[in-house]
């Protein structure tokens, strides 16, 4: 039985999956699936504002607890946020039926384990299957590879993403894609230090010795905005709102520009549209989200051992009881039958791909020559010091 990895805090005991999400190791199978974002960049770096933020738009964060759907959870938050954007309705997706199509479209297997997805396997599960109601097939995790019932595949049937695109680690193609009003989702390497955000939720840059010497994690989030105040992301996790600032963290650029760290990342549509309009920027970028870390020596170098990875032979026979795992449940604060909005209105059908948008070369594809900088950082990830080639792509249903 594989091992199943765990961020581990030294003073609470309390436990956070990791390793949900697999480098993906191929493209999605269709063209609409694998487009390149520099291709629909609208914004030059110069007219890029200074800071971007969609928390106002988005769902309340959710819990993953015990079991390994970060993937599922960051792509729940990325659809309802766009549903929301597309028809201003609230919806709550069901996190388990993404994780257990995913799973399906990765492993080999008849029967899908609790061990993660790619989010390749997950974003051709939405543009396939879609995705149904959670109160269609609710967050129980002990039926984490129960495959869902037939009414969940009917109504998901009417609720898919038409397309996704791949964005480069490139500071300038990350911070246009939230301008432009898509979140994106990615997959991260993480240490014992990313603890220290559990309480101010800032996520402090791994230094050598710790890359060195420690174990590592991999962990999918969702990047829902940015500040260059801060030189950070602001980004969606899904270990509930008890977790860092009401379950959001803010992560160094330096962090998640390095190929070595940051993997895979995708952004998904429901709608062929390209931006979204300016309402979630911000001129008045002025509070600077690191100094919550820079003026609390709790959390100095010698803190970094505070918790630490972990790795367990467990089984799917997930009672909680006597563990301390996280789960806060869905942190939902009001009615799900009054807040969320039904029925939804299902996304027009895709419509004509050009596949020159899938072109290679960087020539042509801005407004302006100057954003052509950006084939300086096209570079493929390299993950776990294995030489394989991980697509950064983003997704938006």
């Amino acid at each position: 039985m594989p091992l199943k990895s765990f961020l581990t805090s030294r003073n609470t005991s309390q436990r956070f999956r990791l390793n949900g999400v697999i480098p993906s190791s191929r493209l999605p199978n269709k063209a609409q699936l694998r487009q390149n974002f520099r291709s629909h960049v609208i914004y030059r770096a110069d007219q890029l504002p200074p800071k971007v933020d969609f928390r106002s738009d988005m769902t309340p964060v959710e819990d993953q607890s015990q079991i390994g759907s970060c993937v599922a959870n960051a792509f729940a938050g990325a659809y309802e946020y766009l549903t929301k954007k597309a028809n201003g309705q609230n919806t709550d997706v069901s996190r388990l039926f993404i994780y257990y199509n995913a799973r399906a479209r990765d492993q080999s297997s008849e029967q899908v384990t609790d061990s993660g997805c790619t989010l390749t396997g997950a974003i051709e599960a939405l543009e396939e299957l879609g995705t149904c109601l959670e109160s269609l097939w609710p967050y129980d995790i002990s039926q984490v590879n129960s495959r869902p019932n037939d009414q969940s595949y009917q109504e998901a049937s009417q609720h898919k993403i038409t397309e996704a695109l791949q964005v480069n680690i490139n500071l300038d193609e990350m911070k246009a894609c939230l301008a432009q009003g898509f979140p994106f989702t990615f997959g991260l390497k993480l240490y014992g230090s990313f603890d220290q955000a559990a309480t101010t939720g800032v996520v402090p840059m791994p230094d050598t010795n710790e890359t060195e010497r420690s174990s590592h994690g991999s962990h999918a989030l969702l990047a829902v905005g940015y500040s260059d105040q801060s030189n950070a992301f602001i980004v969606r996790n899904s270990w509930g709102e008890n977790w860092g600032d009401q379950g959001y963290c803010y992560i160094p650029y330096q962090y998640m520009t390095d190929s070595n760290l940051c993997f895979d990342i995708w952004t998904v549509r429901q709608l062929a549209i390209n931006s979204f309009g300016q309402e979630n920027w911000h001129s008045d970028d002025t509070i600077d989200y690191s100094r919550s870390m820079d003026n609390n020596s709790y959390y100095g170098n010698i803190h970094r051992d505070r918790a630490m990875i972990e790795n367990f032979d467990d089984n799917d026979d997930y009672d909680n009881s006597g563990n301390n795992y996280s789960n806060y449940g869905s942190n939902y604060d009001y009615d799900r039958n009054n807040t969320f909005d039904d029925p939804w209105n299902s996304p027009p059908a895709f419509q004509d791909f050009d596949q020159s948008r899938n072109d290679e070369s960087f020539q042509g594809n801005f407004p302006d020559p100057d954003y052509n900088q950006f084939q300086q950082n096209n570079d493929f990830c390299t993950y776990l010091n294995k030489k394989k080639h991980s697509i950064h792509r983003i997704s938006s249903f």
